[in-house]
C-alpha cells in the first residue's frame, strides 16, 4: 500500500540554472570593469590601469556546464531568457583555473594520440557490449530474485510515475506570494498531471522570472519532491539572507611601480624622483631618461606601470547598507536604482568591482572594490551676482565626506569691485547619495547693494518715466540681506515624481536708513524632468513655485518714545503683513546635427533651444524682483531692472571648431528676446540680439566671448566663464 511508507520519496531534485552556487553577481551601474564580469553603459572599469588584479569569484564548473545545457534546452523549445540576462549578466571570459596547457606538434605526437584514441574507442565499445548482454541475460530473472521490500518499492516508482500531482507547496520560501505560486502552477500544468522535469523547469522559470523582477536575484528553485501520502508536490527554493555584516568595502588606491628599483610611490612621489633625476643629469653633463627632457612636462598615469593597492576609506559600510536597505537576516534583495543613485553621488571615484559574496555566518555581503575621491576641495572662479548685476569674484571651500555617509560642509565667500561687504554662504548637507530624505541647511549673508539708479532701471527711458509709488522699505536703497535656508530632497515620493526639492527660507533685509523687513517663504522645485528625443535629441523641463509673506518692521531711526507708543497689536496687525507669490517654468532641448567633419572629432553641429517664464503677485520683495529682472537680461542689452514677469527666450547654433596650436572649440550663433513687465498693470516692453561667440576651455575654465547687435541699434562685446546650457 502507498500509505505504508511514511517517509517521501525524492523524486526529481533539480539544481537549476542560475543557483546560487554559481550564480553571476548584480549588475553594478558603472560600467564593465576588468575585474568583473558585469557589463553596463557607464564609465568605472580601470582600463587606465595595466596591472589586473583577479578577485575570487563563485564559480562550479559542474553547475556552470548543466546550466549551459538548461539553456540549450531553453532554446530548443523557443523559451527567452532576455529577462534574465538582462538582470544577470553572464561574462564567461572571468573563470579562472590554475590549470596551464601547453601544446606541442610533430608527427610522432600525432600518430600517438591517434592509437590511444583508437584504443580507448574499442574499449569503451566493448564494455558497453558486454554490459548490454548481461542487462539481456538478468532481466527475465530479475523479478525472482528481489525481496519484497524491493519489490513494493518498484511497485510504488511505478505508482509514483502516473500519479497526478493534486497539490503545489513552497515550504521555505519568505517572500513567494500565494498569488505567484498559484500562477506558476496554473502556467506550468503541475496540478493534474504526473511530476515531471518538464514541469517542474517550466515552474521554476516563472518564479525565477519574479525573483529578478523584485530584485532577488539570487533565489532559485533548488529542488522538488512529491509525497505519495497526498500527491502534494513540494518545492524547494534557496533564498539567501543577508549576513551580519550587509556590506564589505575594500578600499583601493593606484600606485606607481618604480621602473628602476620596483618599489610602489605616489604619483607625487614618482614625478619628483624623476625630477631629481633629471636635474643630476643636466648638472652631470649627462642625460639617461629621455622621457623626461623637460620639468614641464606633463606626466600621465596612463602611460606608467600602476597597480591597486589595499588602503583605508571614510565611507562607511553602514551607510551604503542602509541606502540599499540591506538589514541582517532579511532576504537578499537588489535594488539596482538605487545603488546606481550611490555610484554616481560622487562618494566614489571609482567602482572596480560589486558583488555578491559568502560570509562565515552562511549569509551573503555585497563586497565591492572602490576608490574615493580627496576629501577637501578649493575652487575659484568669476560669475555675475544676481543681486547688483555686476562682476564679483569667488573662493568656495568644500570638505566632503565628513562622517562617512556623504554628508558635506562648506563655505562660498563672494564679492565684487564695488561692493562694501562680501556675502557669505555657511552649508551643512547630507544629500543621503541622491536618494529621498537628503537635506542641507545653509546660513547666508549676501550684500544687495540697491540704489536709485537701480531701481529707475537703467536703460529703460519708457518705464523710468513712470510713477513708482513706494512706500516704508520700498522708499530706501537695499544695504543687505541675512537668514536661513532649510531644503528637503526628494519631499514628494520618487515613484510619483523623479525629482523635487522642497524649501524654506527666514530671513532679514536691512536698508541703508536702518529700516528692516522680515520674510519667510517655502519653494517646491519639480524636476529637471529628461527626456530623450529621435537623432540623440535630449529635452529637460523644470518648474518652481514660491510662496511667502512680508513683515515690515520700524526704523532704527525712530526715538524710543516712539517705539513704545507702538503696541504689539499694531505691529503685528494684518496691514503689516504682505503676502506674495511667484513661478517660473524652463525648457530646453538640444538637437545634434549630424555632420561629418574631418577637424571636429566628430563633434556634431548642435541647435540648442531656451524658453522660460517667470510671474508673480503684488508685494514681491525687491530684490527678489530685482533677481527676476536680472534672469531675464539678454546678451547686448542693458539691466533691465525689477521685474514682475518676464519671458525669454535662445536659440543658439554651436559650431565644433578645432584650430592647430590651439585645441578644440567652438563658434556659437545666438539670437535671443524676451519681454518684461516693470510692475503688475504695466505694459510689456521687449528687447532682442543676435550675435557670434567663441568658446574655448583655458587651464579647465571655460571662456565665453559673445559680440552682439542688440535691437535698440548698440553693438556690445560680453565676456563670461561656465559651460553652455544643456539638457
Amino acid at each position: 500500500m502507498v500509505s505504508s511508507f511514511a517517509v517521501p520519496i525524492l523524486l526529481i531534485f533539480l539544481h537549476l540554472q542560475n543557483g546560487f552556487g554559481f550564480m553571476t553577481p548584480p549588475r553594478p551601474p558603472n560600467g564593465k570593469s576588468h575585474l568583473s564580469g558585469w557589463n553596463s553603459d557607464g564609465g568605472g572599469g580601470l582600463e587606465s590601469s595595466p596591472t589586473i588584479l583577479v578577485f575570487p569569484r563563485w564559480t562550479c564548473i559542474d553547475a556552470i556546464a548543466s546550466e549551459e545545457a538548461a539553456i540549450l534546452e531553453g532554446r530548443q523549445n523557443g523559451t527567452n531568457d532576455g529577462e534574465l540576462e538582462d538582470v544577470l549578466c553572464r561574462d564567461g571570459g572571468m573563470i579562472n583555473t590554475n590549470v596551464s596547457f601547453l601544446c606541442r606538434g610533430g608527427s610522432a605526437d600525432a600518430i600517438l594520440d591517434g592509437g590511444k584514441a583508437a584504443i580507448s574507442r574499442a574499449a569503451t565499445f566493448w564494455k558497453s557490449a558486454f554490459d548490454n548482454a548481461i542487462s539481456t541475460v538478468k532481466s527475465p530473472f530479475q523479478g525472482l530474485f528481489q525481496s519484497k521490500t524491493q519489490k513494493k518499492e518498484q511497485e510504488l516508482l511505478q505508482q509514483l510515475q502516473t500519479m497526478p500531482v493534486k497539490r503545489v507547496i513552497v515550504p521555505n520560501s519568505t517572500v513567494l506570494p500565494v498569488d505567484v505560486v498559484r500562477m506558476a502552477v496554473k502556467r506550468s500544468g503541475l496540478v493534474g498531471s504526473p511530476l515531471r522535469t518538464d514541469r517542474v523547469q517550466e515552474f521554476a522559470k516563472h518564479l525565477k522570472r519574479w525573483y529578478v523582477r523584485k530584485g532577488y536575484v539570487l533565489h532559485s528553485v533548488t529542488g522538488a519532491t512529491l509525497k505519495p501520502e497526498t500527491a502534494t508536490a513540494e518545492i524547494t527554493v534557496e533564498e539567501p539572507r543577508v549576513s551580519r555584516r550587509p556590506v564589505d568595502i575594500v578600499f583601493c588606491k593606484e600606485m606607481v611601480v618604480d621602473y628602476d628599483s620596483g618599489e610602489l610611490m605616489t604619483f607625487r612621489q614618482y614625478r619628483e624622483k624623476k625630477v631629481k633625476e633629471l636635474q643630476s643629469s643636466r648638472e652631470s653633463g649627462t642625460s639617461r631618461n629621455r622621457g623626461f627632457q623637460r620639468l614641464d612636462r606633463q606626466m600621465e598615469k596612463k602611460d606608467l606601470n600602476t597597480t591597486l593597492v589595499a588602503t583605508s576609506g571614510r565611507t562607511k559600510a553602514s551607510k551604503i547598507a542602509s541606502a540599499l536597505k540591506l538589514q541582517p537576516g532579511q532576504p537578499f534583495q537588489w535594488h539596482e536604482n538605487r545603488w546606481k543613485k550611490i555610484a554616481t553621488s560622487g562618494i566614489f571615484s571609482k567602482i572596480l568591482r560589486a558583488g555578491p559574496e559568502r560570509t562565515n555566518d552562511g549569509g551573503v555581503c555585497l563586497q565591492v572594490f572602490v576608490m574615493e575621491p580627496p576629501a577637501r576641495h578649493l575652487e575659484y572662479g568669476v560669475g555675475k551676482s544676481i543681486w547688483t548685476n555686476s562682476w564679483e569674484g569667488e573662493v568656495d571651500f568644500d570638505w566632503r565626506n565628513i562622517f562617512g555617509g556623504g554628508e558635506s560642509f562648506g563655505v562660498l565667500v563672494r564679492r565684487g569691485t564695488k561692493d562694501s561687504s562680501p556675502s557669505v554662504r555657511l552649508r551643512y548637507g547630507d544629500d543621503k547619495f541622491g536618494l529621498e530624505g537628503g537635506y542641507d541647511v545653509e546660513l547666508f549673508t549676501d550684500f544687495l547693494g540697491d540704489t536709485p539708479k537701480d531701481v529707475k532701471g537703467e536703460g529703460n527711458t519708457m518705464e523710468a518715466s513712470e510713477p513708482e509709488p513706494r512706500t516704508g522699505t520700498d522708499e530706501d536703497n537695499l544695504l543687505h540681506r541675512r537668514g536661513a535656508t532649510f531644503r528637503l530632497r526628494n519631499p514628494i515620493s520618487p515613484s510619483l515624481v523623479s525629482h523635487s526639492v522642497g524649501s524654506a527660507s527666514v530671513e532679514r533685509t536691512s536698508t541703508t536708513t536702518g529700516q528692516h523687513e522680515s520674510i519667510g517663504s517655502a519653494t517646491l522645485t519639480l524636476g529637471p524632468f529628461r527626456t530623450l528625443l529621435p537623432m540623440d535629441g535630449r529635452s529637460s523641463i523644470s518648474t518652481t513655485i514660491t510662496g511667502g509673506t512680508r513683515l515690515q518692521g520700524i526704523s532704527e531711526a525712530v526715538s524710543g518714545t516712539a517705539q513704545e507708543e507702538k503696541s504689539a497689536s499694531n505691529i503685528f496687525s494684518a496691514s503689516q503683513f504682505k503676502p506674495y507669490s511667484s513661478a517660473s517654468a524652463t525648457a530646453r532641448q538640444v538637437l545634434p546635427i549630424y555632420i561629418s567633419s574631418g577637424t571636429n572629432d566628430g563633434r556634431p553641429i548642435t541647435l540648442a533651444f531656451q524658453h522660460s517664464i517667470s510671474t508673480s503677485t503684488p508685494n514681491l520683495p525687491r530684490h527678489e524682483a530685482k533677481a527676476m529682472g536680472n534672469a531675464a537680461q539678454i546678451r547686448g542689452a542693458s539691466p533691465n531692472g525689477p521685474a514682475s514677469s518676464t519671458v525669454k527666450g535662445t536659440t543658439e547654433l554651436r559650431l565644433p571648431l578645432t584650430v592647430p596650436l590651439l585645441g578644440d572649440g567652438s563658434v556659437v550663433l545666438f539670437g535671443d528676446w524676451f519681454f518684461v513687465q516693470r510692475e503688475m498693470g504695466s505694459k510689456f516692453y521687449s528687447k532682442s540680439s543676435i550675435g557670434v561667440g567663441i568658446r574655448k576651455p583655458l587651464q579647465g575654465l571655460p571662456f565665453k566671448y559673445d559680440i552682439s547687435y542688440s535691437s535698440d541699434g548698440k553693438l556690445k562685446t560680453m565676456f563670461g566663464l561656465g559651460p553652455d546650457f544643456d539638457a
